[in-house]
């Protein structure tokens, strides 16, 4: 290592891009070697800022004993010392460690999904290395690393730039400058300020146009940003709408339970129970009839559930995407890419008044130029070659096959051109670059300026009618001639021609600017000589006609958006079903032509958004949530990161998104595959409703052991006879909430999606976790009491403590039985009892614990059981099977607690 690697401070902007390669021993052209940059990697670290680990299993087991109520319990187990109760204490103790043990197992196991999906969203760079561009992981980057930058990448570390085209960058994550910064390679005075140093790029900014190559010259801490900022971009991990809604919810419930508890301990004390007995009743009862675990059972489902999207390659940047997914009622989609294979084939090129014919497909050069059916030869057809020449030649991929890089349209240019003998690299030598015009969704071409032997020539490509536009003639029988109306209406009908078929076809013109150099940058795009069109395919994807299929049973519309031809959107849509009879198809300049009140009024009917700008795309989203719809909006450039932002579920693409779009968004696709998308949704409904079901199975649970000791209470204090007071010790109690709670819940929060999940319509985005619940949960809690409570009836005839352990029994039976019912929907009849085998192992495990502690002798004395009879075990479980009735003992107010009014009221809460 030199004394470049050790030096803190050296003012790269002060050197030339050769000095500044010498210095960090980097080959320009090439880069570094892998073995080389495994090595620096070894000495400088990962290109990370430093931050401290998300995943702390301290901090974790610290947690469980943060809660109110297990200090509640801690307090209870000392006074049971105190007293000389430690058998009871030592139970207490015993539950406090296994609740705090499967708590902690719990959170852990979200951590470690959260941690691999902060792994998988690590963003991705491009460097030369061996010669080779290649995606490196940004954290693996190290001084010497020539990266390749283009629009709407995110920077990934101080670099000095050493080839720019029209590069500018947005440095407002480090200096607050909204406005881009333009950039060059020359070298300026070491003293320049860091917000005028032009020639660098800086870590965590973002190209904005243009596109470049930098050297590395700062990784990690070592970085402008890293030296005033310890923060990082990672997936959020604040808390969802619906978490802070059940948390608030929890606590409401929690001081209703306890003020009940109060209650209890009054009556009973009233009723001439034991002071210390009624005291200990009370607060297991609070620690066991409050859902402290439903706020975590919630983030370990919503957290398993981006984990199950990821391995669908849907990754989940915000937590709350995974709520909003499951109401999405209009996925807006880009057509290119996500519902169409993005694997483009030139099939016919229009230039001189002729057509031909391409034969080969996907991105391979094997295939032959043809016109009718014979073999051309480029040197009997110079318009032809000129056109393949401006493709290659207007183009930043690179061509080699399957391992080509870049632009998909542009590198089935490349491969068309190769089929005629045409390559890049030959053309290069020919033709010396001197600048580039970026293509932009605005001027919907690109152009770059070469010099030759024959001077300096622009050449073009982009929409036919924007070339067009810009053209004064057209090139004919090695002519040019002025291009009059008759022969520009000839060219839109062409176009139209191909369109209709489903073609994306693309513009070709030139300019000659002359032996003595060019015009300003702004007016080299105006008498241009038009050349011809280029018509290539691109099949659509066959999942996404199923995909569309099921949005379509799921009362999901689909619109499509996109770039390309009126006519080729609209041919494309209808081969996938997106596009019916009666509805409308419109481009980026009918939206401009209409009024709020009218893109209000026919927004529903337009299924296909041709030629738009991605600021339609905003346009498209405001209309759509004005009349209440969820929406998803697909995007992959820089410019679309407001849209992304503004809608419901902004989702970016993976393989073809700039790393800005990415940030802006809620979801990354992986694949850019819409039927991703699809599946998305479908988890995002699996994952609400398993909420909504172990939240009903929960507060159903919980609200039998409530009215069990309040039943009982109050039928002590009017009968007057004590026996009746407690059917169930503090003890007991306990470990129902230890047995009963945790596993089955997050069971049900693991159950398998299924199909009627896609048959229904999207669910209101205001629906609450509690509609439709109610009634289950009222109907449970009676249920469950009376039946505990006829068990401790039956028993007290054999004595206090066999009554305890039938209602003890009863009651675990009974809440094992009832999760089954809380599965989906359905009823218990209608499922397959082990189609959740988690559930199953649940039920089996809580059994085989209620037999080991009404069966073994130290459990017997430890929670205060005896032994029971066959004939006791099946009264008990005969009265516990009145669980699998509730959905038809709820029937009768099911209509009073789905009714509006009250629908409205506790919406609210919950």
């Amino acid at each position: 290592m030199n004394n470049a690697f050790s030096e803190e401070k050296i003012s790269w902007h002060s050197f030339s891009s050769e000095e500044a390669c010498r210095k960090l021993e980097t080959d320009l052209e090439n880069g570094l070697s892998g073995n080389e940059a495994e090595k620096r990697l070894g000495f400088f670290g990962e290109n990370k800022i430093e931050k401290k680990t998300s995943l702390n299993a301290f901090k974790i087991l610290a947690n469980q004993f943060s809660s109110f109520l297990v200090w509640l319990l801690v307090v209870a187990a000392a006074i049971s010392f105190a007293i000389g109760g430690e058998m009871d204490a030592m139970a207490i103790i015993a539950i406090i460690i296994l609740n705090s043990a499967l708590g902690f197992w719990q959170e852990f196991k979200a951590e470690k999904a959260m941690d691999a999906l902060r792994k998988m969203a690590a963003t991705k760079a491009v460097a030369i290395r061996n010669g080779l561009e290649k995606p490196v992981d940004s954290a693996l980057l190290v001084p010497g690393d020539i990266i390749v930058l283009r629009e709407g990448d995110k920077v990934p570390a101080d670099a000095r730039i050493i080839f720019s085209v029209n590069l500018k960058t947005s440095e407002s994550a480090l200096s607050g400058e909204s406005n881009p910064v333009g950039k060059h390679t020359e070298k300026i005075p070491p003293e320049t300020q860091i917000a005028d140093r032009k020639n660098m790029l800086f870590m965590n900014t973002a190209v904005v146009y243009g596109r470049g190559k930098a050297l590395v010259t700062g990784t990690g801490k070592n970085t402008e940003f890293g030296k005033i900022s310890s923060l990082m971009q990672e997936i959020e991990k604040e808390k969802t709408p619906l978490e802070k809604n059940i948390d608030s919810f929890g606590k409401k419930l929690g001081i209703a339970v306890l003020l009940i508890c109060i209650a209890i301990f009054a009556i009973g004390v009233l009723s001439g129970n034991e002071l210390k007995l009624m005291f200990f009743t009370a607060v297991s009862l609070a620690v066991a009839a409050v859902p402290e675990g439903l706020t975590a059972v919630v983030t370990i489902t919503l957290a398993l559930g981006m984990k199950a999207m990821a391995k669908k390659n849907a990754l989940i940047r915000k937590m709350s995407a995974v709520e909003t997914l499951g109401s999405t009622s209009v996925i807006c989609s880009d057509k290119t890419g996500t519902l169409t294979k993005n694997e483009l084939t030139v099939e016919k090129v229009f230039c001189n008044n002729s057509l031909f014919e391409v034969s080969g497909s996907g991105f391979n050069a094997e295939g032959k130029i043809t016109f009718e059916k014979k073999e051309i030869s480029l040197s009997e057809e110079k318009e032809l070659e000129l056109l393949l020449q401006t493709g290659v030649l207007c183009n930043n991929a690179n061509f080699s096959g399957n391992d080509s890089t870049g632009d998909p349209t542009e590198i089935a240019l490349l491969a068309a051109a190769k089929k005629a003998g045409i390559e890049k690299h030959g053309l290069e030598k020919e033709f010396s670059f001197i600048g580039e015009r970026p293509f932009d969704s605005e001027r919907k071409m690109m152009s770059v300026i070469f010099r030759g032997r024959a001077g300096t020539i622009i050449f073009c490509k982009g929409s036919a009618e924007a070339l067009l536009e810009k053209s004064t003639k057209i090139l004919e029988g090695g002519k040019e001639n002025p291009l009059a109306k008759a022969g520009r209406a000839g060219i839109i009908s062409r176009t139209n021609e191909l369109a209709e078929k489903g073609y994306r076809v693309l513009g070709f013109a030139f300019k000659k600017a002359g032996a003595s150099g060019i015009e300003e940058t702004k007016n080299i795009e105006s008498g241009l000589v038009f050349i011809g069109l280029c018509a290539m395919i691109d099949a659509p994807r066959e999942e996404a006609l199923e995909a569309i299929k099921t949005c379509q049973k799921a009362g999901i519309e689909v619109k499509m958006i996109t770039g390309d031809h009126l006519l080729t959107a609209v041919a494309v849509a209808k081969s996938l079903g997106i596009m019916k009879e009666g509805d409308l198809a419109v481009t980026g300049k009918d939206l401009e032509g209409m009024t709020g009140p009218e893109l209000d009024e026919k927004i529903g009917r337009i299924k296909v958004f041709a030629r738009v700008n991605p600021e339609h795309k905003l346009d498209i989203v405001r209309a759509l949530q004005k009349k209440g719809e969820v929406v998803a909006m697909t995007g992959d450039g820089i410019n679309d990161a407001p849209a992304l932002k503004a809608s419901d579920i902004g989702v970016a693409m993976g393989i073809t998104g700039t790393e800005v779009s990415k940030e802006a968004a809620d979801m990354v696709v992986l694949d850019d595959n819409f039927a991703t998308i699809v599946s998305a949704v479908r988890e995002g409904r699996r994952v609400f409703a398993n909420i909504k079901n172990f939240v009903k199975y929960l507060l159903g649970a919980n609200s039998a052991e409530v009215l069990l000791i309040l039943l009982a209470i109050l039928l002590a204090f009017f009968t007057g006879n004590s026996n009746w007071a407690l059917p169930l010790a503090p003890v007991q109690l306990l470990f129902i909430n230890l047995i009963t709670d945790g596993l089955p819940a997050i069971a049900i929060g693991n159950e398998a999606s299924r199909e009627e999940l896609m048959r229904q319509k999207p669910r209101a985005k205001k629906t609450g976790i509690l509609d439709n619940t109610i009634s289950f949960i009222i109907v449970s809690g009676i249920a469950g009491a009376v039946v505990s409570l006829a068990a401790f009836g039956i028993g007290l005839s054999y004595g206090e403590t066999t009554g305890r352990t039938m209602a003890f029994a009863t009651l675990i039976l009974f809440e094992t039985a009832l999760a089954f019912n809380c599965r989906s929907e359905k009823n218990a009849f209608q499922t397959s009892p082990f189609g959740n085998r988690g559930l199953v192992l649940a039920a089996i495990l809580s059994i085989a614990a209620l037999a080991a502690t009404v069966t073994v002798p130290g459990l017997q004395a430890l929670i205060g059981t005896t032994g029971l009879s066959p004939a006791q075990w099946a009264v008990s479980a005969c009265l516990a099977l009145v669980a699998l009735a509730i959905p038809f003992l709820e029937k009768p107010l099911q209509k009073i607690f789905s009714g509006k009014a009250f629908q409205k009221a506790h919406t609210k809460s919950i």
